[in-house]
């Protein structure tokens, strides 16, 4: 169900799951974190995608979480693989572009927002139903969820469990851009790939002081010096 293949630095893991939609269940997310950590350190950048034409990801596998509401001892292991697939995600090194086409809900969502950039086809629709389902969501996404489109948008999605579209994700900063996934990995894999990894880590904690260091070693990059070789 899910692949890992390379094109030239981009890495592509890809969702393949047709009957489904991409829903998965607990052995699912443990196989999306698996696939991740084999993602290749050398990689510049990788496009997560789905193989599914319409769908980007249906979420959990209803029929598998159905079951759990007789079966308690099965919550935390569904609520620990589905934490490992999004943290897998937000773990990588290297940029992380979501190519966003069709249907993205539920925990589908997560995925989505574990990555760094989240590129949305004109077709691309977006739910988080938790509350028309009677259940909660984890935490830790509400909180990359907020922080992406701002505590008001993120209780408007979450109370009303309303589906939107491309425009409307894209007014609200939910995606970064309209347009193909595909695209914005290339341009992203013509960048230096060391370069990449230190400006994520500068993303994610600005504070951390070993950024200066890191800022100050970049210049004697081989990138740098052969790129700025006509003007010494």
């Amino acid at each position: 169900m899910i692949t890992l293949d390379r094109m030239g630095a981009v890495t592509r893991l890809t969702m393949n799951r047709p009957e489904r939609r991409n829903a998965m269940g607990t052995a699912h997310w443990l196989a999306f974190a698996e696939a991740v950590a084999q993602v290749p350190r050398d990689a510049a950048v990788v496009l997560l995608r789905s193989a599914v034409p319409g769908t980007f990801s249906a979420g959990a596998d209803l029929k598998e979480i159905a079951g759990l509401a007789d079966a308690p001892e099965d919550r935390a292991p569904f609520r620990l693989a589905l934490r490992a697939a999004a943290d897998a995600l937000v773990d990588l090194p290297m940029p992380v572009v979501a190519s966003i086409e069709g249907g993205c809900h539920g925990a589908g969502f997560a995925l989505a927002l574990a990555a760094d950039l989240r590129i949305a086809s004109p077709a691309a629709r977006f739910a988080i139903p938790p509350a028309r389902l009677g259940i909660g969501y984890p935490a830790e996404d509400l909180g990359r969820l907020s922080a992406l489109v701002g505590p008001g948008q993120a209780a408007r999605l979450l109370f009303t469990a309303e589906t939107i579209d491309a425009t409307e994700a894209h007014r609200i900063g939910l995606v970064e851009a309209i347009g193909d996934g595909a695209v914005v990995a290339d341009a992203i894999a013509a960048n230096d790939p060391a370069a990449l990894v230190t400006l994520k880590a500068m993303l994610r904690d600005p504070a951390d002081p070993k950024h200066g260091r890191a800022f100050e070693d970049s210049f004697g990059s081989a990138r740098f010096r052969s790129g700025t070789q006509r003007y010494r």
